[in-house]
């Protein structure tokens, strides 16, 4: 798909306008505008269950712009993919069949490949990664995330409204001996990466040998031993069992996951008053300090769990996270040379290899 930052203005908002035609029609079934005088209804889909940011950020949203819309802006909550899968989901807000979806940036990069630039490894400020995310993935304050959700909508009918955090990603590893501590000693284990360009090359950036299969298939492939290992946030770690047929969690930290708040353009631009589009962007903003709070909660917990059940942690302190950040950092420089300068000023500090 080609980036759209050398469009004429211009020949962007015809874009949008047209999309925002077909978008409108094809939602029809899930959205009434409130400019035609009734209550503009939002369905909002995730793939994830109640009790995760994932599952519960479209709720936090529905509370904060059903009360500020005094309900002419109602929100319908699906949740564990009930109104379609992962890639299907994205598609239908692209084609304005589906309003709205909640879903790390990297996977609208199966639509629009620059959008995976926020789901960089090793790209926030490992001190203060998800108050770094909010502020580098903001779409009205952030200039570099403008260019890139405002080239999204154009290229694919979708806008972000900004981001909620999923959580940090570790590795688990069924470990024989000691564990690995740097790249190299990764090369020794095969591990599930996710079929998506940022999330494997960065699997293979930490050193690993990756194999791609469902996520459906992930515990049935360890337990058997044709996988030894595979990457998630502690609660998916948790959630799906995977815990059960690994001995080690190592926590690498390589990506800190930012949840990107999609609807349809058309939908976005035609359907919602200027004062309502604000009310959204705010939706997002005013639920960020809650799904920080979520996971830094629930993450000792995880941890304790994960000891009881006579799993190893490995801390960072205990890794060689130096190796770890140059090799992986080097391994997207060389795999994404066309987003390397939108990940650079992203970083803020060049994104160095070394």
């Amino acid at each position: 798909m080609v980036d759209g930052d050398n469009q004429p203005t211009t020949t962007r908002r015809t874009y949008l306008k047209a999309g925002a035609a077909v978008g409108s029609f094809a939602g029809l079934s899930g959205c009434v505008s409130s400019l035609t005088g009734g209550t503009t209804t939002l369905r909002v889909n995730s793939p994830a269950a109640e009790g995760s940011v994932h599952g519960d950020a479209g709720a936090w949203i529905k509370e904060y712009v059903e009360a500020e819309t005094d309900g002419d802006i109602e929100i319908e909550v699906y949740r564990n993919s009930e109104l379609g899968g992962q890639i299907e989901s994205i598609e239908n807000v692209s084609t304005g069949s589906l309003e709205m979806y909640v879903i790390p940036y990297a996977l609208t990069g199966t639509q629009y490949q620059p959008a995976q630039v926020f789901d960089a490894p090793y790209l926030y400020d490992p001190d203060n990664p998800y108050e770094d995310i909010y502020e580098k993935t903001d779409p009205q304050d952030s200039e570099i995330a403008q260019d890139v959700i405002e080239n999204l909508a154009s290229e694919t009918n979708i806008r972000s409204l900004g981001a909620v955090v999923q959580g940090t990603r570790r590795c688990t590893l069924n470990v024989e001996g000691e564990p690995p501590t740097n790249p190299e000693e990764l090369g020794e284990y095969r591990m599930r990466a996710v079929p998506i360009g940022m999330y494997e090359q960065a699997l293979v950036g930490l050193g690993a040998e990756t194999t791609n299969i469902d996520f459906s298939e992930v515990p049935q492939a360890l337990a058997s031993g044709s996988i030894q290992g595979q990457e998630n946030p502690y609660n998916i770690i948790r959630s799906s069992g995977i815990w059960e047929n690994q001995s080690h969690i190592i926590e690498t930290d390589h990506m800190h996951v930012p949840l990107a708040i999609i609807i349809n353009e058309g939908i976005f631009q035609d359907d919602l008053t200027d004062n309502q589009q604000q009310i959204m962007y705010d939706a997002v903003r005013e639920n960020q300090s809650r799904a920080t709070e979520t996971l830094q909660e629930n993450l000792e917990g995880h941890r304790e769990f994960m000891r009881e059940n006579g799993l190893t942690i490995v801390p960072p302190e205990d890794i060689d996270m130096d190796a770890f950040r140059t090799s992986t950092r080097q391994r997207i420089r060389d795999q994404f040379p066309d987003l390397i300068d939108t990940i650079e000023q992203l970083h803020g500090n060049g994104y160095p290899a070394e």
